[in-house]
């Protein structure tokens, strides 16, 4: 950190790639068209590095580059007047849960069916989700987040981060199980 501070290219460098996975998640996850995930992450990137000597080690430099992430996200949707998206259905596992195999090794179809049954109504619910309780959400579980990260990120106690992921999972819990047989 201390390096890349002082202007070194290639620690730098490497503090972008260590949170390019995670910073490209959030992006994505709170944003709705492909383009916009790729404008916001180059965007989050450019602003990290020029301001990288703001960056005061409080919390960790994975919080503070999400902060950015989660600022851009929320600036481009308040131009555009949308609500943020989650869009479960790009996780990097095609088969959302624990899914069992046939004899022949291949993935149970109706299990593969109720698991993209219930992804898709999680997806809905999380859709439905107040904004705060969305982000608080999609950081946590999409991006995955520890709940101090995501205090950090947001600006927010710890404690509320917990209060907000308790009624976002509580709503999607109790919406999943009312539709679920």
């Amino acid at each position: 950190m201390e390096a890349a501070i002082a202007g070194d290219a290639g620690a730098a460098e490497e503090l972008l790639l260590r949170s390019q996975r995670t910073v490209y998640r959030v992006c994505r996850h709170l944003l709705r068209r492909e383009d916009d995930v790729d404008a916001a992450v180059q965007e989050t990137f450019l602003r990290a590095l020029r301001n990288l000597k703001a960056f005061t080690g409080q919390g960790s430099f994975t919080s503070w580059i999400v902060a950015i992430a989660v600022n851009l996200c929320r600036d481009k949707l308040r131009r555009r007047r949308l609500v943020p998206f989650v869009p479960l259905e790009h996780a990097e596992d095609e088969t959302p849960g624990p899914v069992t195999r046939t004899s022949t090794g291949e993935p149970d179809p109706e299990r593969v069916a109720m698991a993209r049954q219930a992804a898709a109504l999680v997806r809905r619910e999380v859709d439905r989700l107040p904004a705060r309780q969305r982000e608080v959400f999609t950081l946590r579980f999409l991006a995955e987040l520890e709940l101090d990260d995501i205090a950090s990120a947001l600006g927010v106690d710890v404690g509320t981060v917990k209060t907000h992921l308790h009624r976002a999972v509580h709503r999607v819990r109790a919406a999943v199980e009312e539709a679920m047989p």
